[in-house]
């Protein structure tokens, strides 16, 4: 056997490297997220943010919004059929819906495409997009938590006798999925605090509502979500200038559900779902399949890790004190 020659060395050196730096992109999986909403709204950033860190280093992501927080309702379709067309174009090996709207409008049409598909932000019962009958479908649900933050507004409240509570979301399909699941949640020893769920399409009604909060006898508003509140010319209403308009005019001290509304300029605080954890949830069932494994023999998880998020100033404006307990588990935001 002849030895071989420095020369050939360097070359096959150089191959080696060359093939390790370009086999990344030639054997990585296509993921295509498609989105219910939109990429200014932090939900989506934060679960993306998740998905991106998990699997980029190994597989291509890339993503399309269907802006149904924004448009009104009678563009879903067509957006769902964009989507269905970026999703055609991709080629990808893998599809994750995110949030009801996404599922509620391309499930039907993935199932038929052999394509195996993870969802996320599912607020509705997936029997009722019939995801437990695909077999090439898994992914994470969406429950608000109003148990624990029923027993957080319990503690952090002024004491009385009987409180009410007004819970207000949009008119979205989200919004009407979780509102239901909030009125459907059994609250047998809360019974010192009523709750009052609305959904509210516009902004007039919105703000007609915050502004009579006290006058109405409520201890707390809870704002849910916001994002496809429209204003009287049927336009959509800045979800970010809505809140801030809500903070600076509420009579009553106002919480939230979800992290993305805890803020200086927002809600106060509340124990809430976090975006990037429920992302990351997804993300890592999306590797296990890209990895090999059948996505019926992984079971759809509903997501009920909460964090206790509060603002700093939200607490010291309302005069609010934390219990000890929950002051050492809190995420604090300015």
């Amino acid at each position: 056997m002849q030895p071989i020659k420095p020369q050939q060395r360097r070359w096959r050196q150089l191959l080696i490297l060359l093939l390790a730096c370009i086999s990344p992109t030639l054997y990585a999986a296509k993921v295509v997220v498609i989105e219910s909403y939109h990429q200014s709204y932090l939900w989506d950033r934060e679960y993306y943010q998740a998905i991106l860190d998990k699997l980029t280093s190994e597989h291509q992501v890339t993503h399309f919004e269907m802006d149904t927080k924004r448009l009104p309702k009678e563009r879903y379709g067509e957006r769902a059929e964009l989507a269905r067309q970026f999703i055609v174009q991709q080629q990808p090996q893998l599809v994750i819906l995110a949030d009801d709207n996404a599922v509620n409008y391309l499930h039907e049409r993935l199932n038929d495409s052999q394509i195996p598909v993870v969802y996320l932000g599912v607020n509705m019962n997936p029997r009722q997009y019939h995801l437990n009958d695909y077999k090439r479908f898994t992914g994470v649900l969406e429950r608000p938590l109003l148990k624990r933050s029923l027993l957080l507004l319990q503690r952090v409240l002024p004491s009385q006798k009987h409180r009410k509570i007004l819970v207000l979301f949009d008119d979205s399909n989200t919004s009407k999925l979780a509102a239901d699941y909030i009125s459907n949640h059994p609250r047998s020893h809360l019974s010192d605090i009523e709750i009052h769920i609305l959904k509210l399409a516009s902004l007039k009604d919105w703000q007609q509502q915050v502004l009579s909060a006290k006058a109405n006898v409520y201890s707390a508003i809870v704002v849910a979500l916001y994002h496809a509140v429209r204003d009287e010319q049927d336009q959509s209403v800045n979800a970010d200038q809505l809140l801030e308009w809500i903070e600076s005019n509420t009579p009553v001290p106002n919480f939230g559900f979800w992290g993305f509304s805890i803020n200086a300029n927002g809600n106060i605080g509340g124990y809430v779902l976090d975006g990037y954890h429920h992302g990351s949830i997804a993300a890592d069932m999306a590797k296990r399949i890209l990895a090999g494994e059948k996505p019926e023999s992984i079971f759809p998880v509903t997501d009920d890790l909460g964090q206790y998020r509060f603002s700093r100033s939200g607490i010291k404006k309302w005069q609010l004190t934390l219990p000890k307990e929950i002051e050492k588990q809190t995420t604090w935001v300015n």
